[in-house]
């Protein structure tokens, strides 16, 4: 079975990243072992049900019912009560400084006041205008040096008889292209059709004390060697450097510089124009700013409709599992069905006032468009508390879930508790733990 087991788990749900509310501190595990202990005082000894439809089954609800939790703590302000909902970012500017929210919606963050005085740029080199068809370098072997991110690479190519201009610079611009180091090239074409080689750096900025990101040289390795003799080997370096020079790879068109720009009011500076600030913001820096751009958090309607939507997919979820007519076979399956109908029909009525629907089968629709409407009305108070309800109660009913999954299989019941005198049961709750390593002695 142990097999099986993984094989399910890993193939529907080892894809899934973790949530940070995955992660629990000292008080949250004691929090959850009371809740087992309790648990276990209360509930009969059983014989579990360890078919593969049961694991399945029960891994379907374990873990369905836990996304269902952590999209409800995700959507709850930092107290654990009331709705929160994802927030964006907003400029003032978007034409100057864009932003992107990455941070905690739940903590209470100001303003950002944003000034651009310099935007980071990369290094641009652009070679002679030249007669494309002209014949300007002899037949031969060629070779230059380019060095990038203090790594020099070593360029290789042949030119042969009565090759015109334009030949030249399209193949040293494939080169480059192909090289993967972090520079793009093309030909370019001046209103005389004279041809020009470019090549530009991806990366804007630099480091250290000289701004330049790669230059380029002509490879003067005048060294004897088994096969060449001196005087070739002056040769070679003379046509290198007649090459590096005619074709103009070495003039720098535009030196690449940093951002610079100010955070409320702090100087700040940047090889990037794509700027993380404090774990909660992405911006990105456009165009120098004659006003400072202020970055605000908004609850929009479409990040409300977006909350909203993911709490509903969440719910959705769980209770597909109950209503998958492939787990009727289970004894626990009615009554989780009946559970969580009973919690969606409590709140059918005030749901369909916020734009969601409840079908017969428990499932819930969002309505996008009447709840935008009612955002720009100014009527999502009432969203908003007919949703926090319904949230705490159905996260209620995932931590129930998830707390013992195996108790909607079908397990045979050995022997009840004494009702007059409770006893804690440590390893009441461990049949879905130990259907998980029953394969380890």
């Amino acid at each position: 079975m142990i097999s099986s087991v993984y094989d399910y788990y890993l193939s529907q749900y080892g894809h899934k990243a973790n949530s940070k509310y995955d992660s629990h501190t000292k008080n949250q595990l004691k929090t959850t072992y009371n809740k087992v202990v309790k648990h276990n005082s209360q509930s009969p000894t059983y014989k579990t049900d360890t078919s593969d439809d049961a694991v399945k089954y029960a891994i379907d609800l374990k873990e369905n019912a836990r996304e269902l939790n952590n999209i409800a703590n995700e959507l709850s302000n930092a107290d654990g009560t009331g709705m929160n909902y994802k927030k964006t970012a907003v400029s003032s500017n978007p034409e100057a400084v864009d932003a992107v929210f990455i941070g905690d919606s739940k903590l209470n963050i100001e303003d950002l006041t944003v000034s651009v005085d310099k935007i980071a740029q990369n290094q641009v080199n652009i070679g002679n205008y030249l007669q494309p068809k002209s014949n300007l370098f002899a037949a031969g072997d060629y070779s230059f040096d380019l060095n990038i991110n203090n790594i020099t690479y070593e360029f290789q190519f042949s030119i042969y008889d009565n090759e015109a201009t334009i030949d030249v610079q399209e193949n040293v611009s494939r080169l480059i292209n192909k090289s993967n180091i972090g520079l793009s090239s093309m030909v370019l074409e001046d209103s005389l059709g004279n041809t020009a080689l470019t090549i530009e750096s991806n990366a804007t900025g630099f480091k250290g004390i000289k701004p330049i990101t790669f230059n380029i040289v002509a490879n003067t390795d005048t060294e004897d060697n088994f096969n060449i003799d001196a005087a070739t080997s002056m040769e070679n370096a003379t046509k290198n450097e007649n090459l590096v020079r005619t074709l103009g790879l070495d003039r720098i068109s535009q030196f690449p510089s940093n951002a610079s720009y100010t955070i409320n009011g702090s100087q700040r500076a940047s090889p990037n124009n794509d700027i993380t600030y404090d774990k909660a913001f992405i911006l990105n820096l456009k165009t120098v700013t004659q006003l400072p751009a202020t970055i605000s958090l908004l609850a929009d309607a479409d990040s409300i409709a977006e909350s909203i939507e993911e709490l509903v997919s969440g719910y959705n979820n769980l209770i597909s599992v109950a209503t998958d007519e492939t787990n009727n076979q289970f004894g626990g399956n009615e009554k989780l069905r009946k559970e969580i109908l009973a919690i969606a029909s409590s709140y059918k009525e005030q749901l369909g006032q916020s734009g969601l629907s409840v079908d017969d089968q428990g499932l819930i629709r969002v309505d996008k468009e009447e709840i935008v409407k009612k955002a720009q009305e100014g009527n999502l108070k009432d969203v908003f508390n007919s949703l926090d309800s319904f949230k705490s109660d159905i996260q209620k009913k995932a931590e129930d879930i998830s707390l013992d999954p195996m108790n909607y299989v079908n397990n045979k019941i050995v022997a009840y508790k004494n009702p007059q005198r409770t006893t804690t049961d440590p390893y009441n709750l461990s049949a879905y733990t130990g259907m998980m390593f029953n394969g380890y002695t």
